[in-house]
């Protein structure tokens, strides 16, 4: 069985992981971040390694069942609503790059960042607005983050926003529209509407042996990913 973190508020979504084989652990509802994305994983967990999780403690009721799977979780107890205190955790960390606003993020442990390459960049919501396709390529649809991994000699596919439904603001993000699943399949949260967006996306993933999913039917949604267990 494979697991993922995920708010199961929207049953399509929840639906379509299951019919992949992932069994849910729900994202509790919290008043640690602003309303809209009180159920996001992606601002309330930080998967670091293949056996550590940084998870809000007020998401305490999922720790053993997520322990039970075999991850260490570092408990943090400082998220906030409001931009610069509800994204600490929103970031992006591989084995290669830490990617993120040094005015907002929560760096990881030291013992983590050994041979890793800091980017700096402006946008707080780093992880919310990016698509890891790997260490070395990114999606996104924040034109800062474009240019600084451009400017580092690193291949980013930028985007346009305003496509994708998030209730409570203008629009959602990119990154919390989709899922990486495995290194072969990305999930995109909905469809969209302009294809040529979705093609100039399809081709991308094509370059790194990726494949898109999509969800038919319904308009690309951002309910915060999803953390794959």
């Amino acid at each position: 069985m494979k697991y993922c973190i995920l708010d199961t508020s929207d049953k399509e979504i929840s639906e379509k992981m299951v019919s992949l084989g992932y069994q849910c652990v729900n994202v509790i509802p919290s008043d640690r971040v602003s309303p809209p994305i009180c159920r996001h994983s992606d601002v309330l967990y930080k998967k670091l390694k293949s056996d550590t999780i940084i998870a809000s403690a007020c998401q305490k009721d999922n720790f053993k069942q997520i322990e039970r799977l075999g991850y260490k979780i570092i408990v943090n107890d400082d998220l906030k609503p409001g931009y610069k205190t509800e994204s600490y955790l929103n970031y992006i960390f591989n084995n290669k790059y830490l990617i993120y606003n040094s005015k907002t993020a929560q760096k990881p442990p030291a013992k983590f960042l050994e041979n890793i390459t800091e980017i700096k960049i402006n946008q707080g919501y780093t992880g919310c607005s990016t698509i890891t396709v790997n260490e070395n390529a990114y999606i996104t649809d924040d034109q800062g983050i474009y240019k600084t991994l451009k400017n580092n000699e690193i291949d980013c596919l930028l985007i346009p926003k305003g496509e994708i439904v998030l209730d409570g603001y203008n629009y959602g993000f990119i990154g919390g529209a989709s899922v990486k699943l495995n290194n072969k399949e990305i999930l995109f949260f909905g469809d969209f509407a302009d294809n040529n967006i979705k093609q100039m996306i399809i081709n991308f993933l094509l370059k790194y042996n990726m494949n898109a999913l999509f969800i038919e039917n319904k308009k690309l949604t951002d309910v915060g990913s999803a953390i794959i267990l």
